[in-house]
């Protein structure tokens, strides 16, 4: 049964006599169920705030929603990567199973690109906001959506044509695929955090114009936002050097004992790469709801708060408060 085949994964947490990789691996496999779960309650419930509280009137708060939909997909596509032997000894072989065990690393990596260049329309959505209005605007900010979600689509299309054709024209080395990867997941938003996201606050710091309250939310949720995401890009570009690094020694013909210990440290690092990345995603989420809650709002970048606009309350004056 399910249970049965799960609790034999976990063994390796009480046994001494398995390996370092086999305890790693049940650690991933226990921290990526925890984060998938948490990913779905957190995101589900920032979900409904920005509905509930009605903040889809501004663009960004629209935009974090896709957010939201692809982080839970990515924590999907992440526990799956655990749960792969799990599922192929508990259900039947089939196509699909095969189809999912063979290109599940690419769509996981190809949904972390997503987000990072989802990051990125977050933050041109903030410059644009702030420099110009109308269909201007809303033409470049569904531009800038639709090569975020686009561009990790075709080049993991690619990457799964060249591994179910190996003879096709899409047919490369890893490297040039890891080459790809770097650019498009990695330099692309990275370069883009770095303008954009430099430009925002400066334009914050300087200005003493007054915005309203969701607003002053977005920027504040946006700086938060990319200072997490850079990290989890430079996380994310040592997970694709070790996942190389892996590449390189399997392919190697000659396979010795300094090899096999080399590439079962190399899996043993790579694990543990992931699982730093997979906590810092966990807390995007709850940063956001931190942000969102009025008990915690104030307590974050005071300066920014102050550039809220003043709500003042109306005064029902009667003629006996009048003094003559």
């Amino acid at each position: 049964s399910f249970s049965e085949i799960f609790v034999e994964s976990l063994k390796p947490l009480g046994d001494s006599s398995y390996g370092l990789y086999d305890t790693v691996k049940a650690v991933s496999l226990v921290s990526s169920l925890f984060f998938l779960l948490a990913s779905l309650v957190l995101n589900f419930s920032l979900i409904l705030n920005i509905l509930c509280s009605r903040k889809t009137s501004v663009a960004y708060f629209r935009l974090l929603i896709v957010y939201c939909i692809f982080h839970v997909l990515f924590q999907a596509s992440d526990s799956y990567l655990d749960c792969r032997t799990i599922f192929n000894q508990w259900l039947e072989p089939s196509q699909a199973l095969k189809w999912l065990e063979d290109n599940v690393g690419v769509l996981r990596r190809g949904l972390v690109g997503v987000l990072f260049l989802l990051v990125s329309t977050l933050t041109i959505e903030r410059f644009l906001a702030s420099v110009m209005s109308g269909v201007a605007s809303i033409c470049l900010q569904f531009l800038s959506a639709l090569i975020a979600l686009s561009g990790p689509a075709i080049l993991v299309a690619f990457q799964i044509i060249s591994t179910q054709r190996p003879s096709s024209t899409f047919s490369l080395d890893y490297e040039v695929w890891f080459g790809l990867e770097v650019g498009i997941y990695i330099i692309l938003p990275l370069l883009v955090l770095t303008i954009f996201g430099t430009v925002n606050y400066c334009k914050v710091s300087i200005s003493s114009r007054k915005m309203p309250n969701f607003e002053v939310s977005a920027v504040k949720t946006n700086i938060g936002l990319v200072v997490l995401t850079n990290i989890s890009i430079f996380i994310f570009l040592i997970q694709e050097c070790l996942i190389l690094w892996l590449v390189q020694l399997n392919s190697r013909t000659e396979w010795d004992q300094a090899v096999m210990e080399m590439s079962n440290l190399v899996s043993v690092s790579q694990l543990c790469v992931r699982l730093g990345f997979n906590v810092i995603q966990f807390l995007v989420p709850i940063f956001i709801l931190c942000l969102s809650s009025t008990c915690c709002s104030s307590c974050c970048c005071s300066s920014i708060d102050q550039l809220r606009e003043a709500r003042y309350q109306p005064v029902n004056r009667t003629a006996d408060n009048v003094s003559l």
